[in-house]
């Protein structure tokens, strides 16, 4: 299973496998349970989703349930991040800009705004951190860009901003868009 994720892009899902569920939030469960096999999803509040519960009589009809779940939480992100993504190209003017003095003032308006955890990478083009949001200032121009699940640069999301102001614009709406995201995918597919 673990080697099929991997090959996937999956792996990077919140999931558990056969282990302790609790404090793990929005996440996929695979586990046995009193003589079967479960999957279901957990909320924000790492509670159990009513009505995601599914029993199985083997391992490998749950394992098989598993795969398919996180294929399907794998193409629903995925279609979020494209929609958003177009969006942003389609209207860069109406994002709002940030207030910050240089990186480090976007660090702290970004943490304000309760964006911290959003995978947003502040000042660093060249780590492959996965599925993250990046603005950086190198060689003189302001960029903004979207790393996939393994760390690579989405070349089609590549964008030179004219100054600080517009790319930071850029940024935080990019942040905002996850947020909602998160927000919207907790009520209506609350895995």
């Amino acid at each position: 299973m673990r080697v099929v994720m991997a090959a996937e892009g999956l792996d990077d899902l919140a999931h558990v496998i056969d282990g302790d569920h609790a404090n793990r939030t929005d996440c996929l469960v695979v586990t046995r349970r009193d003589d079967a096999w479960v999957t279901f999803s957990t909320d924000e509040r790492a509670a159990v989703v009513e009505g995601s519960v599914r029993t199985y009589p083997s391992e490998s009809e749950a394992l098989e349930d598993f795969l398919v779940l996180l294929r399907l939480k794998k193409l629903l992100r995925d279609l979020h991040r494209e929609r958003d993504l177009e969006r942003v190209e389609r209207d860069p003017t109406s994002q709002e800009s940030g207030d910050g003095e240089g990186l480090d003032g976007l660090r702290a308006e970004v943490a304000r705004r309760g964006l911290g955890d959003l995978g947003g990478v502040i000042g660093d083009a060249v780590s492959q951190i996965p599925d993250a949001q990046v603005i950086a200032h190198q060689d003189g121009r302001w960029t903004t860009f979207l790393r996939d699940e393994r760390g690579v640069v989405l070349k089609r999301t590549v964008r030179l901003h004219p100054d600080r102001d517009a790319a930071t614009a850029v940024f935080l709406d990019k942040l905002h868009n996850l947020a909602e995201i998160a927000r919207l995918d907790a009520v209506i597919d609350p895995q």
